[in-house]
């Protein structure tokens, strides 16, 4: 324990402030890179958000269900525009898409299952034609056409979700970065004030044992 009370040489003083600057200069300089990657990361994320002009619904015009989707009433009517916000959109257009299976007659279809069933009728409306009965022909066509326009309903909304969804994560992502980049420049300053406090106190000789 003795050898706490020892004083340092000034050759080690110097290294030490040494020690203290060069910390106080690598954080600063890795701070301030990370803060202006994440700064434009989310700059160029909700600069795209924006420019594609899309906006909530208005409060009075949401069904009771859209209510009910996280985030949808405290963005009613405003411009889609940071990553949070595409988020809330993309659950209100899941909202849709499983909404449009159900009226379609196929609740809980997705794009995938909607392939199968798809062959499915394409084998009906085959057999219908092979038959010659007009009305089965007809009948066959027509939930072709509607499950066709389901799917592509599927696709698209699968598409922006996923668009949105992207948006959402790498909008984190740069305000997780810029939270680390402030983390790093304060202890920039820290090592600063370390430096500073270490040199103010001058090169104290050492102590013999």
């Amino acid at each position: 324990m003795k050898y706490l009370n020892y004083r340092l040489s000034a050759a080690m003083w110097a290294r030490v402030l040494l020690l203290w600057l060069t910390l106080s200069i690598g954080a600063l300089v890795v701070g301030g890179i990370a803060f202006g990657l994440g700064q434009f990361i989310q700059g160029n994320i909700r600069e795209e958000l924006s420019s594609q002009q899309i906006s909530f619904t208005a409060a009075d015009a949401l069904t009771d269900a859209e209510k009910q989707v996280p985030g949808a009433l405290e963005n009613a009517g405003l411009p889609l525009a940071t990553g949070n916000q595409a988020k809330v959109y993309s659950e209100i257009i899941a909202l849709h898409m499983r909404n449009a299976a159900e009226d379609a007659g196929y609740p809980g279809a997705a794009y995938s299952t909607l392939g199968g069933i798809q062959r499915q009728i394409r084998a009906e409306v085959a057999a219908a034609t092979e038959a010659n009965d007009q009305t089965a022909i007809d009948e066959a066509n027509a939930k072709l056409t509607a499950v066709t326009n389901l799917r592509n309903t599927m696709l698209t909304g699968s598409n922006l979700r996923g668009s949105l969804l992207s948006a959402y994560g790498w909008d984190n992502v740069a305000t997780g970065v810029t939270a680390a980049s402030i983390a790093i420049l304060v202890l920039a300053v820290v090592f600063f004030v370390l430096f500073f406090y270490e040199r103010s106190r001058g090169h104290l000789p050492a102590t013999e044992s």
